[in-house]
């Protein structure tokens, strides 16, 4: 089994859903940016509470999340290879950005 802890912002807002056998989860997408304009895309479930502190979270959110991962692979529509990752999410922590220096004098 592999693991991943991932830092990133939520892209658009975490959709709950109820499996056919009535299973609650939560899915979202997590983008991971290495600061130097990379970016991997992480595709997001979580189930019992950390679905449900998933689902509170908003589009944009600073998150980490650690859990199992499989590595996943893709040719973009531009025909280009592009890779990511799918997290079955065992813990989550939401972030705060920086905090802005204060202004005047």
């Amino acid at each position: 089994m592999m693991r991943l802890l991932c830092t990133g912002t939520l892209h658009g807002s975490p959709q709950a859903r109820v499996s056919a056998k009535g299973t609650g989860f939560t899915t979202a997408r997590l983008r991971a940016d290495d600061g130097k304009g990379n970016s991997v895309w992480c595709s997001l479930i979580g189930f019992g509470d950390i679905a449900a502190r998933l689902a509170e979270l908003k589009d944009k959110a600073a998150i980490a999340v650690s859990g199992r991962v499989t590595p996943k692979a893709w040719i973009n529509k531009d025909g280009e290879a592009q890779g990511g990752f799918d997290l079955t999410i065992d813990q989550i922590s939401t972030l705060k950005g920086k905090p802005r220096q204060a202004q005047g004098g």
